[in-house]
């Protein structure tokens, strides 16, 4: 048994320091993103194109209808009453079935709805301020 504990004193260094061995560092690698590429097309190549609305006219007739008038006659001494047509008039009238469209189109006039605005600042909308009347001095 005692050749066993002095095997397993020497040997069990021997391992340890056999499993430690030196290893380089890992470099670190630098994954650089792929460029972006643009698929939209800029507005400032492309023509602006405004569908007119398409639209409905037509007529209507708006009646009014009226009462019946009372008129005594005197000369047969009883009352006569008037039948009286009703109002009649014509009321033009527009209906848009399609509204106005702008579309956008490129060189050879095909549609294109990938649009993209690149550099493009947009206006800075300012509040507008309060302007408050005072009253002006009478002149004396």
């Amino acid at each position: 048994m005692k050749s066993i504990f002095t095997t397993t004193a020497i040997l069990a260094p021997l391992v340890t320091l056999g499993a430690c061995t030196t290893t380089q560092p890992v470099e670190e690698v630098i994954v650089a993103p792929p460029p972006i590429e643009q698929t939209c097309i800029p507005i400032n190549t492309l023509k602006m194109v405004v569908i007119p609305a398409v639209t409905k006219s037509g007529f209507s007739i708006v009646s009014i209808e009226t009462e019946p008038q009372q008129i005594y006659d005197d000369v047969a001494k009883k009352w006569i009453t008037i039948e009286t047509p009703p109002i009649e008039r014509r009321e033009p009238w527009t209906k848009v079935v399609t509204p106005e469209q702008l579309i956008y189109v490129d060189e050879e006039n095909k549609e294109v709805t990938d649009i993209c605005e690149l550099n493009v600042e947009k206006p800075v909308v300012e509040k507008p301020l309060d302007v408050v009347n005072e009253p002006m001095p009478m002149p004396e």
